[in-house]
């Protein structure tokens, strides 16, 4: 089987099982950094638009979605104030948590514990790869990132589903998912579905030969996910903590932050 490539059996079976029980995807990511060398905590930094875990081994990011209940009196990082007394692997658990803020704190101590042990990266950016397989393909995209209307040149189509503030008015939601995903050739998944949980209904919607690619500096750097259908994760690796926590307090976006890696992993 050459890079990039599984067999159209085993994805079916691997999407059944993420949609049959979502959980299993965060399991697959929890027991990954597990695996990981013990680390303490040295650092935590929640942004605007960042979560910034540090440890003794090396730092991990994720997306900071807001929810919109803490506008009405909830509490979205339950223990806020008192993380810093738990270990990275106790903050990685917090990945199972049905709060998005609180989940990301989970996600970027889960990316600080696999960044330590993860091999054969490659530094090769998301946008190449999808120049590249979706070249006159038609390409569905889950989540608007920036480089979005540079990539319509290339393809035959190019369908972005989205959800938050990003969304422009050609874009789809979830409801077109149903009819465009089957039709797409090449799939580009946001690593925020982790988060905001509508990543099996998006793996429940893809082709079995489609390429599927999960993306975006959330993403796990761990070969555990190529058991759900992915060919690829591009990703980030933090190469210079203190330049990242800095970015992040600031309420740096992706464009802004230095000191990273951007890295692929593939199949």
């Amino acid at each position: 089987m050459v890079c990039g490539e599984i067999g159209a059996p085993a994805r079916v079976a691997a999407m059944e099982n993420v949609v049959s029980s979502p959980g299993v995807f965060v399991d697959a990511v929890l027991r990954a950094a597990a695996e990981a060398p013990p680390a303490d905590l040295i650092d935590l930094r929640v942004g605007p638009y960042w979560v910034v875990v540090q440890t003794s081994l090396g730092a991990g990011m994720a997306s900071a979605l807001r929810s919109e209940d803490h506008l009405h009196g909830s509490k979205p990082i339950g223990s806020a104030g008192e993380l810093h007394q738990r270990t990275p692997l106790e903050l990685s658990d917090l990945l199972r948590s049905d709060s998005p803020p609180e989940s990301a704190v989970g996600l970027a101590a889960a990316n600080a514990l696999l960044g330590t042990t993860a091999e054969n990266l490659r530094d090769e950016k998301a946008l190449a790869i999808l120049r590249e397989r979706g070249r006159g393909q038609k390409v569905a995209m889950i989540g608007r990132f920036p480089f979005a209307d540079g990539l319509r040149e290339d393809c035959d189509q190019l369908w972005v589903f989205e959800r938050g503030l990003n969304r422009r008015q050609e874009d789809f939601g979830e409801e077109a998912m149903e009819q465009l995903l089957p039709q797409a050739d090449v799939v580009a998944v946001t690593a925020t579905t982790l988060l905001n949980q509508t990543l099996p209904t998006v793996l429940a919607g893809v082709r079995p030969d489609a390429f599927v690619m999960l993306l975006g500096p959330s993403t796990p750097l761990t070969p555990a996910l190529f058991r759900f259908g992915f060919d690829v994760l591009c990703g980030t690796v933090v190469v210079d903590p203190e330049a990242v926590l800095r970015a992040v307090e600031q309420g740096a976006v992706t464009s802004q932050i230095t000191g990273v890696r951007r890295v692929c992993l593939w199949k």
